[in-house]
């Protein structure tokens, strides 16, 4: 595993708002991350099978990707993966942060033709507002353009505003434009990567990804980072019911139950 930026890359994240990392794990780790998330996704779904009856909103968002939030507190496969202080020196480092809990994690699955995903940006629905809130998505299969590899709009994080995020939910792609039309004259960058390869992408550039136009699912898995002295803005989002209720706003966020500290230069 990748366990060291350079200046240069993390110049080149501050300046677009995401970094590639190729061969951010070696085979063996992305073997035992496969197997890792695939059985932990697996045990998720047996014991919460989807609804079968959605609105017609519902099931288009449902047929963008399969999703599964927080896989480190069922899976102890995962948990060993994800609670890695090695990711939260990484995620430090190139925040500019001066350390990192984990708010969670996410997998990702599109399966075989699945919707496209919004371009949205992702900080303004969490529970704390930050430009130093970041993620890093680890491609478990290769990201193509034709299986729904993800688009970034460089320097969008630069100009983002934390009460707009866009609709994943809703049909058009471009939705996000409303909002920011100046965006809809950027080009998109297309981050066609190999299984291994990582992102780091900021809480507030606007991205997207392509339908999967394949009969194969491209999984990928995610882990949000927040800065250590990050502040509840008053939205649940991914907190547990248990954090949530006891939280008013302005209070730090330093549940390490629930929200471990990966790493801290304090």
């Amino acid at each position: 595993m990748v366990e060291s930026l350079t200046a240069e890359q993390i110049r080149e994240y501050g300046e677009k708002g995401f970094l590639v990392v190729r061969g951010f794990l070696n085979q063996p780790q992305l073997t035992a991350w496969r197997e890792a998330i695939d059985n932990a996704v697996a045990a998720v779904e047996a014991s919460h099978p989807a609804p079968d009856s959605l609105s017609e909103e519902g099931q288009y968002y449902r047929n963008v990707f399969t999703q599964c939030v927080n896989l480190w507190k069922t899976s102890k496969a995962v948990e060993q993966l994800v609670v890695d202080p090695r990711l939260g020196k990484l995620a430090t480092d190139i925040s500019g942060a001066t350390g990192v809990r984990l708010y969670h994690d996410h997998a990702l699955v599109k399966q075989p033709w699945a919707n496209p995903t919004n371009f949205h940006v992702d900080n303004p629905y969490d529970p704390f507002y930050s430009a130093q809130a970041t993620m890093l998505w680890i491609a478990l299969d290769d990201a193509t353009l034709q299986n729904g590899c993800l688009y970034f709009l460089p320097g969008t994080h630069k100009e983002s505003h934390f009460e707009i995020g866009g609709n994943l939910s809703q049909t058009g792609i471009g939705d996000l434009f409303r909002e920011y039309p100046e965006w809809s004259r950027i080009e998109p960058v297309a981050t066609e990567m190999a299984a291994g390869d990582a992102v780091f992408i900021s809480g507030l550039i606007a991205h997207a990804a392509g339908p999967n136009m394949t009969i194969h699912p491209r999984r990928a898995f995610s882990m949000l980072y927040m800065p250590e002295d990050a502040t509840f803005n008053g939205k649940q989002s991914a907190l547990p019911d248990e954090v949530f209720e006891r939280l008013k706003e302005g209070d730090l966020l330093e549940d390490s139950q629930h929200l471990p500290l990966l790493y801290s230069s304090r």
